[in-house]
């Protein structure tokens, strides 16, 4: 029983972060086909694109707070069932936008939906799964779902955009047939069971419990600091590609969706060998730090030498730094680890999306420094800061490799 449980909730984890990231990347490919199908200026594309995204992130922010809850009250498998379906919905609904309020009312709807998807599946995996192969579990979830921001990234190139989000919610549909003889977590059981017997009464999913204790609220933004670059990269360097490759003035025409589909093709590389690192350092925070390195090295060094270059160095940086990018599985674990079972489903599930819902101070720093330093420099200066940050935040949070994660926050 614990086979099948164990081998159910990984593969039906790894394809629900296929569909999230599937859907996830449309946006970003279909961005200018869409916005222009829908009579939006062509001087208006990046401010309006950026807008779409920051409401999509807003949802996510949203809906990370509420599945994170439901998830520890009612059970990793209500989050997860409620999020696909309002996603999925929301999703193939956005096939028939017709302007732009429309457009950032669904994107919205979506993000809330895919808010609940990744933190659910790696939640539910770590607490299935034996001490010593809970970065690997995590690493094959982020694996397989990277698959999908590369296969979503690659057929939206040659789909109208109505048909990439029909596709999109249509996928989200067939996984939540999958997911219907999915097994609750006996850790979840186990210890829900024992706090409702002995007393005092253990809070499940309290935000209260989360943000009015000091060393928690810390543990939670620290790890959205080490999270920060991954939306970087994903949110700025992926989606707003085409601007920048004019603002490096490089030679040859350069896509969004090549640029999204190289980057996630990095990162599916980079988070098989990071889930492999953690597992053989046996730490999260060694593996992790050493991603993190590299990114903010690739990041922020590639700015001086990508000036001019060719459209085919141009993606091979885009597929290096999405190798860097490659960590966020063992980080999400990392998180499940750091926090009790009560509130395990809250945070594994709210810091992805807070790391998502950055994108939207990062847009609007890159926005704030362009009249000064130019679009190539300025998401250089938001880069340097944003792995700094994550870097200073890595060496604050304890390791958790050996841990037990059967212990309640009190």
């Amino acid at each position: 029983m614990t086979s099948f449980l164990t081998y159910s909730a990984l593969w039906v984890g790894a394809f629900g972060y296929f569909v999230d990231l599937f859907d996830i990347v449309l946006f970003g490919v279909v961005r200018v086909q869409s916005l222009k199908a829908i009579h939006v200026p062509d001087s208006e594309l990046f401010a309006t694109g950026s807008m779409i995204l920051n409401f999509q992130m807003g949802g996510m922010l949203a809906g990370g707070v509420l599945w994170g809850i439901l998830g520890d009250r009612r059970g990793r498998k209500s989050a997860l069932f409620g999020s696909i379906f309002l996603y999925s919905v929301a999703t193939f609904l956005n096939a028939f936008a017709e302007t732009v309020s429309q457009y950032e009312a669904l994107r919205f709807l979506a993000g809330f939906g895919l808010a609940g998807e990744l933190g659910a599946a790696i939640t539910l995996a770590t607490e299935v799964l034996p001490q010593d192969a809970r970065g690997l579990g995590a690493a094959f979830i982020a694996t397989l779902g990277f698959g999908g921001g590369a296969t979503g990234s690659y057929l939206a190139q040659f789909m109208n955009w109505q048909h990439a989000y029909m596709l999109g919610g249509t996928l989200g549909l067939v996984l939540l047939l999958a997911r219907l003889n999915l097994a609750e977590s006996d850790v979840y059981l186990r210890t829900k069971s024992i706090s409702v017997a002995t007393p005092p009464q253990t809070h499940w999913g309290s935000l209260q419990l989360l943000v009015l204790d000091r060393s928690r609220l810390f543990r939670l933004f620290l790890c959205l600091l080490v999270g920060v670059p991954v939306w970087y990269v994903a949110g700025i360097l992926g989606y707003f590609a085409p601007e920048l490759a004019q603002s490096f003035h490089i030679t040859g025409e350069v896509s969004a969706g090549t640029v999204v589909m190289l980057g996630y093709l990095g990162a599916i590389l980079g988070d098989i060998l990071c889930g492999g690192l953690s597992q053989i350092l046996k730490s999260r925070k060694k593996a992790v730090g050493l991603y993190v390195l590299l990114g903010g090295l690739l990041t922020v060094g590639h700015n001086f030498w990508m000036n001019g270059a060719s459209a085919e160095s141009f993606y091979f940086s885009r597929f290096v730094i999405g190798f860097a990018n490659g960590y966020v599985a063992v980080l999400v674990a990392w998180v499940a680890e750091l926090f009790g079972t009560n509130l395990r489903a809250t945070t594994t599930t709210l810091v992805p999306n807070l790391i998502r819902a950055a994108v939207i101070p990062l847009t609007a720093g890159v926005k704030w420094l362009v009249p000064y330093f130019g679009l190539s420099t300025a998401t250089a200066v938001i880069g340097a800061a944003c792995y700094l940050a994550a870097f200073w935040a890595l060496l604050q949070l304890k390791e958790t490799f050996s841990l037990s994660i059967e212990f309640k926050e009190t």
